[in-house]
């Protein structure tokens, strides 16, 4: 019987046509040996899910229970309103997630020392939060091994905790004791790479302290550092200038300053990221064109990314002479306009490298020629000879998209949405256009096969394609190789 089944099994691999196993009346179909999986994809597997999803994938069988117990499971640790918590009944609040201090204890003895990633999300039982960060720094300080391979740290304050409409515009930032703990946590993190602090909305006060024991015990050895909305207000931070081996820095353009651009040039810094989203001040300038210049001078490598992430329309904080090699907006309301496209081509035409808009547009957008951004499209191609990345998301014809990858000699990536495409040649005749140019252009735009291929043929790629809508919400551009996500 059991060499039966194996030949059973054999020509089910080999033949795909046979998908079903008939005994009695119950139909199987075969899925393939997933008891059988390699450890080191298991344990791959294993480690994209939360602690309830690991704890039901291990009764599957005994080697997936084998797995649960492996080292690069626990690769990634992510702490939410129900991690390691119990139900518990409050006479006022009702039923509530507490804290359950004895899971947390072993659960930290046993796989404490195998965390690398440590996510803290956003959640609204602060006690929670602060009683699991003291433990942690308990274990880490009394030589548990606790927090000693950890190399990420990921840590988002919900700022916005409005109950209404009418509360939407009142922040709150996070402080006190459950900053002394966030403190006391870092400390404990000798092996830093990248650490995340997002919306912690602090008062310049508690901001210049912030970073002090992570400058003292990882000057040397964080590579990437995110500081989201660190203060409330305009507040200069110099801790991120200390880290001489610093290649990534994702900052707010309140926390920006003079000072601190000044001892970034010194370190050699790669890519500064400068993000704006619905909780960063309006009521901000940019940085003095004299800072910019004399940074590029001292750290010509440098590369500067501007970004804005805001369901609200919101503009764009530009800032003249500086290294801008990327500009994304990631809004489902702000349009792209012409005034955009020509302040990017008028600062930046000569290093940008990567521009678009993402997420799925909003708003009505017009069908008529002089109403759409075709023209200003194409001069940004033209202009910029740099720009490898293009990712529009608005109505254009299909001749414009022709007329872009025509004059895009540089081109590598151009993202566009299929749904947004007008099968239409509506470009008025242009004096350098010759004759042959222009019936290609009105024969070719009647197709969207033959834009795909033609488009193909000037982008040298194999096969380029028009996006979908579920395609198109998928692009991340990658504005360097090692992102840090």
């Amino acid at each position: 019987m059991d060499l039966q089944n194996e030949e059973n099994n054999k020509k089910l691999i080999k033949n795909p046509k046979v998908k079903l196993l008939r005994t009695g009346r119950t139909t199987f179909k075969y899925k393939g040996d997933w008891n059988n999986l390699p450890d080191l994809l298991l344990e791959n597997i294993f480690s994209f899910l939360d602690i309830g999803a690991k704890h039901n994938a291990s009764k599957t069988c005994r080697l997936w229970n084998s797995v649960f117990h492996l080292p690069y499971s626990w690769h990634t640790f992510v702490f939410d309103d129900t991690t390691l918590t119990r139900r518990k009944f409050n006479y006022y609040s009702g039923w509530q997630y507490m804290l359950d201090h004895l899971r947390v204890q072993l659960c930290l003895q046993s796989i404490g020392r195998y965390v690398k990633v440590l996510v803290f999300k956003p959640i609204t039982n602060f006690y929670n939060l602060y009683e699991f960060m003291n433990m942690i720094s308990f274990y880490a300080e009394h030589g548990q091994g606790v927090g000693s391979r950890i190399s990420t740290l990921q840590y988002t304050f919900p700022c916005n905790m409005a109950t209404s409409r009418i509360d939407e515009s009142v922040l709150y930032g996070t402080g006190g004791k459950l900053l002394e703990a966030l403190k006391r946590l870092m400390g404990n993190l000798p092996s830093l790479v990248r650490l995340e602090l997002i919306d912690l909305m602090l008062d310049n006060e508690d901001a210049q302290t912030l970073l002090d024991q992570v400058c003292f015990y990882c000057c040397t050895t964080l590579r990437t550092l995110v500081l989201v909305n660190t203060t409330k207000y305009l507040c200069q931070l110099l801790h991120p200038g200390a880290f001489i081996n610093l290649q990534i820095l994702v900052i707010s353009p309140q926390n920006l300053g003079s000072d601190l651009l000044l001892m970034l040039s010194q370190i050699r810094l790669s890519h500064l990221h400068i993000l704006q989203n619905r909780y960063t001040p309006i009521d901000i300038e940019p940085m003095n064109s004299f800072d910019w210049k004399h940074c590029v001078k001292t750290n010509p490598t440098l590369k500067v990314h501007l970004r804005v992430e805001s369901i609200r329309e919101r503009q764009i904080l530009w800032q003249p002479s500086s290294p801008v090699s990327s500009i994304i907006y990631k809004s489902p309301n702000m349009r792209m306009s012409n005034e955009i496209l020509n302040k990017a081509i008028e600062l930046y035409s000569d290093r940008l490298l990567t521009f678009g808009y993402l997420e799925l547009p909003k708003f009505y957008q017009p069908s008529s020629f002089k109403e759409r951004i075709d023209t200003t499209l194409v001069n940004l191609v033209q202009f910029c000879p740099k720009l490898d990345t293009l990712i529009i998301r608005e109505k254009i014809s299909t001749c414009t998209l022709l007329l872009i990858s025509y004059y895009g000699h540089s081109l590598k990536f151009l993202h566009v949405r299929r749904n947004a495409v007008i099968l239409r040649c509506d470009w008025p005749r242009q004096n350098d256009w010759s004759d042959e140019f222009y019936q290609w252009l009105k024969k070719s735009s009647t197709s969207y096969e033959i834009v795909e291929e033609e488009i193909s043929l000037s982008l040298g790629l194999d096969k380029w394609s028009m996006l979908s809508d579920q395609d198109f919400k998928r692009i991340s551009p990658q504005l360097y190789s090692s992102f840090y996500k």
